[in-house]
């Protein structure tokens, strides 16, 4: 592979397209390792890298960060767990300074590395001003998430075969576009998915995919619960493999002291969600065809949720971790 420096930045040709590496300098010590931006590490039983992908698409470029973060006193290759935040990224910041993720991608880190996992979040938002308001507007991640599980299966240090992907919210939503027939797996497959607190007021018409889902859900959540149920049905009708679990007295931050508050939130379809269809059209679940602008007004509200104490969410994070386990011993 041929790569050419030039003022800080790495070109690489990397399956058949350009994919651009910044490298940023600061006043603690930097090096270069497998084309990323690497910081030296400062916690010893956790190794993180840092790096930024561009995604190519018709329309634009956009540029998304990453974190790479596995065990050093663990032999490789390790499974890999690619984790996309929710609309609020209120939790780790990724060494250098360059993105951040949420809080469930952040015990994700913590936790994924003590069981073997590698753990890669990504920040969809990076190099944009995107705020939680900014409902109508977040990126179409998942193409993201596919072109990094393209990146990483190609490295040694990594399993192929056992490449999963989960997300909390927004990041959930993502997840399960999986199951749109329009999502390009570039020949190789997750091995699990798991959507945490997903609102699925929005969903993709499913095809049938070979590899589980998980559902989690927070029965106090104001991203009620009964859209997610209906997509369980759908998804399952297709013959796939869907594990739904209720969190009991879990908010949508899988708190116990949430409440309803004034905000923005895409819940206001809970008894009859839209469906995106494979030729980019959408009806509502009745049958009744709509559009993005009619369906925004209806499904976007004013209800949002309060209440972070997450007295629960540790609980969520062993349970994905738990799921992903399971599935990657039933492939051996």
């Amino acid at each position: 592979m041929s790569t050419v420096f030039t003022l800080g930045m790495k070109t690489l040709s990397i399956f058949k397209r350009t994919v651009v590496l910044y490298s940023f300098f600061f006043g603690i010590s930097l090096f270069i390792l497998n084309g990323c931006v690497v910081l030296k590490n400062i916690n010893p039983s956790l190794k993180t890298e840092t790096i930024l992908l561009k995604n190519f698409n018709k329309k634009n470029v956009k540029t998304f960060a990453v974190s790479l973060n596995f065990p050093i006193q663990k032999k490789g290759p390790f499974p890999v767990i690619i984790s996309q935040h929710g609309s609020s990224r209120d939790g780790l910041v990724f060494k250098g300074g360059l993105g951040r993720t949420d809080e469930f991608t952040t015990r994700l880190i913590k936790k994924g590395t003590q069981m073997g996992f590698a753990v890669v979040a990504i920040d969809a938002f990076f190099s944009t001003n995107l705020e939680p308001k900014d409902k109508g507007k977040f990126p179409n991640a998942i193409k993201y998430a596919i072109q990094l599980k393209e990146f990483l299966s190609k490295q040694k240090r990594f399993q192929k075969k056992n490449i999963f992907y989960t997300g909390f919210s927004y990041g959930a939503g993502q997840v399960l576009k999986s199951f749109d027939i329009r999502t390009d797996y570039k020949g190789q497959f997750w091995r699990a998915i798991a959507a945490v607190e997903p609102g699925c007021n929005i969903v993709s018409q499913p095809v049938s995919v070979p590899f589980p889902l998980l559902i989690i859900k927070g029965t106090e959540s104001h991203y009620y619960k009964e859209p997610c149920e209906f997509y369980a049905k759908l998804l399952r009708q297709k013959y796939n493999r869907v594990f739904f679990q209720l969190v009991e007295g879990g908010n949508h931050f899988f708190s116990s002291n949430g409440k309803i508050v004034d905000g923005i939130a895409v819940n206001g379809c809970r008894y009859n969600p839209v469906i995106r269809k494979p030729d980019g059209t959408f009806v509502f679940a009745n049958g009744k065809r709509t559009t993005r602008k009619i369906f925004r007004k209806k499904c976007i509200t004013n209800e949002a949720g309060s209440g972070k104490d997450r007295v629960y969410l540790d609980y969520v994070v062993q349970t994905v971790l738990n799921f992903f386990s399971k599935s990657m011993q039933l492939s051996l």
